[in-house]
């Protein structure tokens, strides 16, 4: 049987630990801003932070340091290879669906989403509609929810939003 965690963020001077004890293994050196900038960026979650550290490491030559500047070019890397996947899931999205991802995926963290403001600021139809539409992301866990708050599931797949210009970057 399988049963669902959630575990809590490493502490990040562990993480920089082990990160960096990691690069040293392989005759590589990480700068110590790399981690601190990743932990911060997507919030302590080891998922992201782990992908990203990995594509660094890979691109990392033995003896080389890897710096901050790496980070956005491994980011933009996961994000691609995502690509088409993220342009299938917002193409079959129901359009009510996508306009409330779109609209909470623009806000990061949106709460009082069934509030006439929320729904005036982005030109959504109704409260009963967004209700609607909530579920159908809660369910197919396109959206998370953390004590009447919500944001995008995969950041990945914010920061693909952005780029392809469906959001403003925040």
């Amino acid at each position: 049987s399988v049963a669902i965690i959630n575990l809590k963020p490493i502490a990040l001077d562990k993480y920089t630990e082990f990160a960096t004890e990691k690069f040293e293994m392989g005759g590589k050196r990480l700068a110590a801003d790399v981690v601190p900038i990743l932990y911060e960026r997507f919030d302590g979650i080891t998922s992201y932070i782990h992908r990203v550290l990995n594509i660094l490491y890979s691109r990392t030559e033995e003896g080389c340091l890897c710096d901050a500047a790496n980070i956005d070019n491994a980011v933009d890397f996961l994000v691609k290879m995502s690509s088409d996947t993220y342009e299938a899931l917002l193409y079959q999205m129901p359009y009510k669906q996508r306009d409330l991802l779109l609209a909470i995926a623009s806000e990061g963290k949106a709460s009082q989403i069934l509030a006439g403001k929320f729904i005036r600021k982005h030109s959504l139809l109704s409260s009963s509609s967004v209700s609607a539409a909530l579920k159908g992301l809660l369910d197919k866990d396109f959206v998370t929810e953390d004590n009447g708050t919500y944001s995008l599931y995969d950041r990945f797949f914010t920061i693909w939003l952005e780029k392809k210009g469906l959001i403003a970057k925040r």
